[in-house]
């Protein structure tokens, strides 16, 4: 096709600010072509979410086999799941197809409206999970919720040095400095500041920064560029207008 393929897994927006139909605008427009499995439906639009109803493991799965009938990937990028043992086994069976893959799971823990997608956060069904994954791109809110009481970018070092996970920590929720993201990998942390510029709040930005980070390294760049060439590209979809819903 001369493009790069990129699976993604996570749920459908009706709005398309967030989940698959977000990742796929995403993803075309950074160059890689993209397939999509959805983990459940999900009913809202761009200010809140009224429920989900979640596909069952063999349905995820079989939709997953359906992409890979028709191409191979190398690169996953993956959303909401009902629960942190069903991520697992989603990558389980992701690695029995091509144990190359390489995960970039974005950790959708709670809606900002306030519905819960994972509960009863477990620490070690949390770095279960992340040490199946090559790259995790959690905010500040959801690195509180799964290390309560620590401090955040500690949090980040650790998983990083004993998992040998990447971390990409989004800086949308930092206070202190607004847009301010860090990269940890290989032990070293980079810091990725925001350029000057006039951004509004956009529903699914996290979704948008995480499949545009996918679609870079899918095009062979090098993490630290790729989420540089991210970064910038959420920049310019947080200043597309004043709405909710961003343009791509």
């Amino acid at each position: 096709m001369g493009r790069p393929n990129v699976l993604v897994i996570a749920g459908y927006d009706q709005s398309a600010g967030a989940g698959v139909l977000s990742d796929v605008k995403t993803l075309e427009a950074n160059g890689v072509y993209g397939y999509a499995a959805i983990t459940g439906m999900t009913f809202q639009h761009e200010r809140a979410i009224r429920r989900v109803e979640w596909l069952s493991m063999a349905d995820v799965t079989e939709q997953i086999d359906c992409c890979f009938e028709s191409a191979n990937f190398l690169w996953v990028k993956m959303g909401i799941t009902a629960s942190m043992p069903f991520a697992a086994g989603v990558i389980d069976h992701l690695r029995r197809l091509n144990p190359e893959v390489r995960v970039v799971l974005d950790p959708v823990i709670r809606a900002t409206s306030g519905k819960d997608f994972w509960s009863g956060l477990d620490r070690e069904e949390w770095e279960s999970v992340a040490a199946r994954c090559w790259l995790v791109t959690p905010n500040r809110e959801e690195m509180r919720w799964l290390y309560p009481g620590e401090e955040v970018e500690a949090a980040c070092v650790s998983l990083n040095a004993r998992l040998d996970c990447r971390v990409y920590l989004k800086g949308g929720h930092d206070d202190a400095f607004p847009g301010r993201d860090y990269l940890w990998a290989g032990g070293e942390m980079r810091v990725l500041e925001p350029e000057a510029g006039s951004y509004s709040p956009k529903h699914g930005s996290g979704c948008v920064l995480s499949s545009a980070l996918t679609a870079n390294l899918a095009l062979g760049y090098e993490l630290s560029d790729a989420a540089v060439r991210a970064k910038r590209y959420i920049e310019r979809f947080l200043a597309s207008n004043t709405t909710l819903l961003g343009w791509h």
